[in-house]
């Protein structure tokens, strides 16, 4: 709401306006929801997948109430990225694109984020926290697209803040751009809803003959 304000009241869209940063944000939200409602309805094109689902069973109306509002994270992490841009102004002047920082986001994602993200996820099935905040992320019979959204705001603050460390390490490089923030935010989402979606994409036989691929490909199994 207040960003769509903004962008209205500065008239944003035009190239002379200095927040068509705005215009940019609020276009990465757009796919990033565009990116759930299509694995969503995927997982639901039960001629496609009926035989590959994990989950047998059909999602209820009070799991379809809980998830209703499934992307306030959404909106909590464009709040967050809108804070970073005006606590740093000179992010709102990226180029498009820069492929080193495409490497150095790839070596931060793999050395800082993946093992911190798997941390913060043990520590949340941890008997305290997971009994005051992750137990509402397991609450659903039926996983989802939309239960990756399911959490309480503390965990998507802790998602949001480590996503944001490959890409405020390439800027800090000074290898940031626009291109690199959208790759690797819906890349992030595409693999959080894939591995949310109740169904198998991989056949098991390819786990057995290369074991070592559970280790590199993120499946809902």
């Amino acid at each position: 709401g207040p960003l769509v304000g903004k962008a209205l009241a500065s008239r944003a869209w035009e190239p002379a306006s200095p927040d068509r940063w705005l215009c940019l944000l609020l276009a990465l939200f757009a796919l990033r929801a565009f990116t759930y409602q299509l694995w969503s309805s995927y997982s639901n094109m039960l001629f496609l997948t009926r035989r590959r689902r994990i989950v047998r069973d059909g999602v209820d109306f009070e799991q379809i109430d809980k998830e209703w509002d499934w992307d306030n994270f959404l909106i909590l992490q464009i709040m967050m990225a809108a804070t970073a841009l005006y606590a740093f102004p000179s992010l709102r002047h990226l180029p498009g694109w820069n492929t080193g920082g495409l490497a150095v986001a790839a070596l931060l994602h793999v050395a800082a984020t993946e093992p911190l993200f798997y941390a913060a996820h043990r520590g949340f099935h941890g008997a305290h926290l997971f009994a005051r905040y992750h137990a509402l992320h397991h609450s659903n019979k039926v996983p989802t697209p939309f239960t990756a959204g399911f959490a309480t705001p503390l965990e998507h603050l802790v998602l949001g803040l480590l996503m944001a460390l490959p890409l405020a390490g390439a800027c800090a490089a000074g290898l940031g751009s626009v291109g690199l923030a959208f790759a690797y935010v819906l890349s992030f989402d595409f693999l959080r809803a894939m591995g949310h979606c109740n169904v198998e994409l991989f056949p098991g036989g390819l786990f057995r003959s290369l074991p070592f691929l559970r280790y590199l490909i993120y499946t809902p199994t």
